[in-house]
């Protein structure tokens, strides 16, 4: 599994929009994976639709008879809901953190210390 590395250290309404620039669905694929639950089910079943599905804004405003504007604003709402919940939790940094210093522990251990760091990580991944 990659690591994703999240350099950004403010989670602001600036990185938001930076995100948003470069179309990144990696970051709101991450979050979601993480904080969907927090989400509604109507917020969580466009987000799996859009980013899971790579569905168009039209296909899903077709899907529930809506305008693509709507489902854009849903999109955001849930959006902005899950990187304000990485902004204060920070799971996925941490995360990310701990598959580093586990990478550097397999480096430079022994077999008995590959094997826990391959239990942590399968702890990571479920």
């Amino acid at each position: 599994m990659p690591v994703y590395n999240i350099k950004e250290k403010c989670f602001n309404k600036y990185f938001y929009l930076k995100a948003m620039e470069k179309k990144d669905k990696l970051y709101i694929g991450l979050y979601n994976d993480y904080y969907g639950a927090l989400l509604t089910d109507y917020q969580r079943e466009l987000v799996d639709m859009y980013y899971n599905r790579d569905m168009s804004l039209g296909e899903i405003a077709e899907a529930h008879s809506i305008s693509p504007q709507g489902v854009s604003d849903t999109l955001k709402r849930a959006e902005r809901t899950l990187i304000e919940t990485e902004r204060k939790l920070k799971m996925v940094e941490k995360s990310d953190k701990l598959r580093i210093l586990l990478d550097e522990m397999e480096k430079y251990g022994d077999e008995r210390v590959a094997q826990m760091v391959k239990k942590a990580k399968d702890l990571l991944d479920n």
